[in-house]
Order: structure tokens, then C-alpha cells, then sequence
């Protein structure tokens, strides 16, 4: 059953504000994907505090145009688009796309991306995926913090080392 135009304006109003109060979004176009294969990455999206919604083209792209995004590329053919918002950061909402869009034999395409009020395209939001994730780069930072003192430490420790080792010799013969 059609919606009301009511109802639509409804839609785009949420949908308007929600493009606004978003810092990241990754739109997608997915054919041919099952319910039971969207539930499930919902299902994952929810545990990392991502929303993912799908989303009629045409109330999006008035949506997009009320909150100032132009340039999404937003195609009325038929296909069926989705709006993945929230989660942490920009890296982790765009791998949990693009691991989906791996995993779904080419039904899933990222079509762009939002990041602080720019419309960015989906080979940039493909970029961000590649990009290691926070924690991993915190462990790199740290691994860096560390590695004077090691090998000040492992410095000290072979001086030591070989001197002991030239005692033993001497206490051999």
C-alpha cells in the first residue's frame, strides 16, 4: 500500500535530520539480498552501534538535498538503498559495510559515504575500510613508545651478557 503523502514527509523529515546529526554514513544499493542475510547484518551493525536502514531513493535524495548533500549518487532504477549511520568512528562503520559487501557475492555495493557533512564517493569509503582500525593503531603507537626502551634495555642486557660468557670461557679453560 502507497504511503500518504503525510507519511513521506514524515519520512524525509526524519531522514533529514538524521543526515544532519550523523558524522558518518555509508549509502549502499543492495539487489537480491535475502532477509535472512540483512537481519543477520543488522544483527552485527546493532552490536557496534550502527544503524542501517533502508531507504526509498527518491525520499532519500530530498532528503539529502534538505540537509545540504549534494552530489549523492542516488539512482532511480529500481535498486533498493540502505543507510548504515552511527558506530564509533569512520573506519569501523565502513568496514562492517564493506566486510558485508564482500560477503554478499556481489549484491551489496557502496554507493558513498557522508563524513562530517561531505559527501564522500565509495571507493574513498572502500579506502577508509582498508585503513587499520583505532585499537590497532593504538597498539602501533604504543609497539613505537616501547621499542627505545626494549632496545635499551636488550643494549644493556647483551653487554652484560657477553661479559659472562668470556667469564665462563675463562672459568672453562
Amino acid at each position: 500500500m502507497p504511503k500518504s503523502k503525510a507519511q513521506k514527509g514524515a519520512v524525509i523529515d526524519k531522514l533529514t535530520s538524521e543526515l544532519k546529526a550523523t558524522e558518518f554514513g555509508v549509502l549502499t544499493d543492495f539487489t537480491g539480498l535475502t532477509m535472512p542475510d540483512l537481519d543477520t547484518f543488522r544483527k552485527k551493525a546493532r552490536e557496534q552501534s550502527v544503524k542501517y536502514t533502508a531507504v526509498k531513493a527518491s525520499l532519500f535524495d530530498i532528503a539529502a538535498k534538505n540537509a545540504g548533500l549534494t552530489g549523492m549518487p542516488i539512482v532511480k532504477t529500481g535498486k533498493s538503498y540502505a543507510f548504515a549511520s552511527g558506530g564509533q568512528d569512520e573506519v569501523s562503520i565502513a568496514k562492517l559495510v564493506y566486510e558485508m559487501a564482500k560477503k554478499s557475492d556481489n549484491r551489496v555495493h557502496i554507493a558513498s559515504g557522508v563524513v562530517h557533512g561531505e559527501v564522500i564517493s565509495g571507493a574513498m569509503v572502500m579506502q577508509l575500510a582498508q585503513l587499520p582500525s583505532r585499537e590497532e593503531l593504538l597498539s602501533r603507537v604504543v609497539g613505537s613508545m616501547n621499542a627505545p626502551i626494549s632496545n635499551f634495555v636488550y643494549g644493556l642486557n647483551y653487554n652484560l651478557q657477553s661479559f659472562y660468557n668470556v667469564i665462563k670461557a675463562i672459568a672453562v679453560k
